[in-house]
């Protein structure tokens, strides 16, 4: 049984690495942050204005994020689940999720249009986002 049990683990042990490292390269949501999109080029109008990262005081007990940004058009949020994102985007009263990210519209001022505009980029990086958005 010893023996078995040790040769089950070497051999094991390089599969699961190696379906790990494949699920990540296969599986581009883990991998992308906030700070990518904040640094992204867009084409029209600059949906990332004054841009403030806010990991430090916003992530927490009271929000279980891994990082957050302020913009002038949202709050942004990445969790490390998806089940974490929908949980805190059914807080919120004007928000927005798609994958692990949420947006936070409240207390901003920026026009509904440009808060639109940022939606449609967000749920545009992976061209994988089914459904409406949020009436504006």
């Amino acid at each position: 049984m010893g023996r078995k049990w040790i040769v089950a683990v070497l051999l094991g042990m390089p599969l699961v690495f190696g379906a790990g490292m494949i699920y990540l390269l296969m599986h581009p949501q883990l991998t992308l942050t906030l700070e990518d999109v904040m640094d992204a080029e867009y084409t029209g109008k600059d949906i990332t204005t004054d841009v403030v990262e806010i990991t430090d005081t916003a992530c927490g007990t009271a929000i279980t994020c891994v990082e957050a940004y302020s913009t002038g058009e949202a709050d942004y949020y990445r969790f490390r689940t998806h089940a974490a994102a929908i949980e805190h985007e059914s807080t919120l009263d004007d928000g927005f999720r798609v994958n692990y990210f949420v947006m936070d519209f409240a207390g901003k001022d920026s026009s509904v249009n440009d808060q639109l505009f940022a939606m449609q980029v967000l749920a545009g990086i992976w061209n994988d986002y089914e459904g409406d958005f949020p009436a504006r």
